[in-house]
C-alpha cells in the first residue's frame, strides 16, 4: 500500500500547471448527482430517437448502458482541473488511458457553477459529443477549479470516462424504435428505459494510471 501512495505522489507531482493558484475548487454532493442524472438523461434520450446524437442525427440505440459517478474517477479529475489546463495535454499522464472532456469559461463570481446541463450540452455543440454516447461506457466522475483573472474568474470543468472514443468503432449498436435495449446483457434500466441496466463495480481506489479494489453493485 504504501508503494501504492509513492506511486500516486510521483505520478500528481510529474503532472505540469501545479503552479496554478485556484480560489475555489471541488464539487458538491448534490451536483455530483445532477452531472449523473444529466448524462444518463442525455445518453437516454439519445438512445430513444428523441435527441440528435453526436453526428446530428436520430438514432436509436440497442445498447446503452447506464453511467455512474465514481468518486475515484472524479479525484483524478478534480486533480487535472487544479492544474487550470488550457488543454488536456496538460494532464496527459491522467488521460492516457481514459476518455476526458474539457471546458473552461470566464464568470463574475467564485459563487457561480456550470450546470451539468448545459456543460454537456456545450460539448455536444462542439462536436465532442461522441465520448457522451458511448455505449460500453459504465463510470465517470468530474473536477472544477476557479483561478482569479484580475476581476473576474476562470471556471474550468474537467470530466473523465471509464472509456473513450475507439477509431473506426461506432460508439453504439444502432435500433429501430421497437428495438430500444435489445442488446442489454441484463435488461433495461427501470429509471432510464432506453438504457441497459449494467453491474457497476465501484471504485474505492484511484491510484492515476489504473482502477483497483472494486465493489459489485447492481446499477438501476
Amino acid at each position: 500500500m504504501i508503494i501504492l501512495v509513492i506511486g500516486c505522489l510521483l505520478v500528481a507531482n510529474a503532472l505540469p500547471g501545479d503552479s496554478c493558484q485556484t480560489t475555489a475548487k471541488g464539487i458538491f454532493a448534490k451536483r455530483q448527482a445532477e452531472f449523473e442524472e444529466q448524462l444518463n438523461r442525455l445518453r437516454n434520450e439519445v438512445a430513444q430517437g428523441r435527441r440528435k446524437n453526436h453526428v446530428g442525427e436520430m438514432d436509436y440505440a440497442a445498447n446503452m448502458n447506464v453511467v455512474e459517478w465514481q468518486q475515484g474517477i472524479a479525484n483524478a479529475a478534480q486533480s487535472c482541473s487544479e492544474r487550470c489546463p488550457d488543454s488536456l495535454e496538460t494532464c496527459r499522464q491522467l488521460t492516457t488511458r481514459y476518455g476526458a472532456l474539457h471546458k473552461f469559461r470566464t464568470v463574475h463570481s467564485a459563487s457561480q457553477e456550470w450546470e451539468p446541463r448545459e456543460v454537456y450540452q456545450k460539448w455536444m455543440d462542439d462536436n465532442k459529443g461522441e465520448q457522451l454516447v458511448i455505449a460500453r461506457m459504465k463510470y465517470f466522475g468530474c473536477g472544477r477549479a476557479l483561478k482569479k483573472n484580475i476581476d473576474k474568474f476562470i471556471e474550468y470543468v474537467i470530466c473523465f470516462f471509464d472509456e473513450a472514443p475507439r477509431k473506426g468503432i461506432v460508439p453504439y449498436v444502432s435500433a429501430t424504435q421497437k428495438t430500444i435495449g435489445s442488446a442489454c446483457e441484463k435488461g433495461r434500466s427501470s429509471t432510464y428505459s432506453g438504457l441497459c441496466k449494467t453491474t457497476i463495480y465501484q471504485q474505492k481506489i484511484f491510484d492515476g494510471i489504473r482502477f483497483s479494489k472494486y465493489t459489485l453493485v447492481e446499477s438501476k
